[in-house]
This record gives C-alpha cells, sequence and structure tokens, in this order.
C-alpha cells in the first residue's frame, strides 16, 4: 500500500476509535466469543481458513481480514437468533460452523462479474472433500448467491437455509459501518490508484450509498441491531471526509 494511504487509514483507525462501538459489539459478548472459539479452534474451519486465504483479493479490501469478520459476525448472529428459538447447543454450533463457512467464502471470486452466483459455484468446488452434508453446502452456497446488496433473496422452503443465508447477508453489510472507513476504502483507492483529491470528491456520493443500506437487514437481530452500526459508520466518515477536506484543500497544489 502506498505511504500517504497507509497514514490516511492510520488517521481513520484513530478517528474510529473516539466513537463507542454500536450495541450489538456490546450486548452480544457470549455469542461473540462462542463465535470466535469456533473461528479458531475447530480443524474445519482452519482448514477452509488455509485453503481461502491465498485466493482472496486484499487490493479490494475484501481479503482474509474482512471475510473472516464476516464469518465472525455471521456466526455471532445465528447463535443469537437460535437461541431465541431454542434450537439444541449441538445444532446451533452446526448452523454457526456454516456461517462462518459462508462468510470465509463468500467474496471468493469478488473480482469477477455477478461475483456472488460465481463464488457460489467456486465455493461448492472448494468443499468438495470437506465433511459436510449435501444439503449443508446447498445451504452455504445458497447464502453466498444471496448475499449481494439491493437484490431480492431467492426463497428457501428449509428455515435453517433462511437463518443462515440472512445472517450472511447482515455480517456483511454490518462491514458498510466502521469498516468501510477504517479498512476496505483504503485498499480499494490503492488498488485502484485514486488521489485523496479524487477521494474527496466521491466521498459524498459513498456515503448516500452506505446510508441506503440502513433498511436492508434480515434477520430480527439485524434489522434491530444493524441500522446502528451504519449510523456509527456515517458519524466516522462524516469525520474522515472534514479530516480529508483539511488536509487536501482546493486550493492546494494537486498532489
Amino acid at each position: 500500500m502506498d505511504d500517504e494511504i497507509k497514514k490516511l487509514q492510520r488517521e481513520a483507525e484513530r478517528i474510529a476509535s473516539r466513537h463507542k462501538l454500536p450495541d450489538f459489539y456490546l450486548r452480544f459478548r457470549a455469542p461473540m466469543a462462542l463465535a470466535r472459539r469456533l473461528y479458531h479452534a475447530d480443524p474445519l474451519v482452519a482448514r477452509l481458513r488455509s485453503r481461502v486465504a491465498p485466493l482472496l483479493n486484499e487490493d479490494l479490501g475484501h481479503g482474509l481480514y474482512h471475510c473472516s469478520r464476516v464469518g465472525l459476525d455471521a456466526a455471532t448472529l445465528i447463535c443469537i437468533e437460535t437461541l431465541a428459538s431454542r434450537i439444541e447447543r449441538r445444532r446451533a454450533e452446526r448452523l454457526m460452523l456454516l456461517g462462518l463457512f459462508a462468510g470465509l467464502l463468500h467474496d471468493i471470486s469478488r473480482g469477477e462479474e455477478k461475483h456472488a452466483e460465481v463464488g457460489a459455484v467456486e465455493a461448492a468446488r472448494l468443499l468438495d472433500g470437506f465433511p459436510l452434508h449435501e444439503i449443508e453446502v446447498a445451504c452455504i452456497c445458497a447464502a453466498i448467491r444471496n448475499h449481494e446488496a439491493f437484490t431480492t433473496p431467492a426463497p428457501f422452503l428449509r428455515p435453517w437455509f433462511h437463518l443462515v443465508s440472512d445472517s450472511l447477508y447482515d455480517a456483511d453489510k454490518f462491514r458498510w459501518g466502521r469498516d468501510t472507513f477504517t479498512h476496505t476504502i483504503w485498499h480499494m483507492i490503492d488498488h485502484q490508484k485514486v488521489t485523496p483529491r479524487e477521494l474527496i470528491t466521491r466521498f459524498p456520493w459513498g456515503m448516500s450509498g452506505i446510508l441506503r443500506i440502513r433498511e436492508t437487514f434480515r434477520s430480527t437481530t439485524g434489522r434491530h441491531f444493524g441500522p446502528q452500526i451504519i449510523e456509527t459508520g456515517m458519524d466516522i466518515g462524516k469525520e474522515i471526509y472534514h479530516y480529508l477536506r483539511q488536509r487536501y484543500p482546493d486550493d492546494a497544489p494537486a498532489q
């Protein structure tokens, strides 16, 4: 990453650190801890993680860091939703495992046109040989097909397909909050050779797109806590935009 972009990213992280974590990350510490335990201790997750890491596109800000966070939040959402429905713990943990798998795999084809559809096909290929039931692989792939924003998700007959799919979508869109401004945009503009001045001109348009995501969350938990995650990100984004305008004033020589 370009040195100037690295400096801007560090400043963005400093700005973000002044903001309180959204309630989702404060209220559900126990489900998050269980998700982290599965992520770090389950041998199947470790096997998949090592397999997908070299294939993910960090240049676009959708590498292992992003996909791991999506998987962890998807598993957390599944845990919360299953607690409400009183599914037995063993079954709930299996669904959480599917959420972790879906998160790690959902952007495997991020640089492709129709990346969700292409990614679902690639995910099925990568999961060949894993000790998963055929229906579990189908669930993971269906969730990946359904994770794009501003699209109508495919309906499912099985409620647990809905649960994994909705949790993956919401966990991915949680990243449109804080993560957009501390991680994703810096990798993307570095890869696309966008100058800070150009970023400033694009910022308001990008912010308006992020704002639209507030009304799209799908799970019960996501609909309740997701908007605050987006609003926290917007507050961080406004401060970063103000900082950029000060650092690169209109009358300064072009970079």
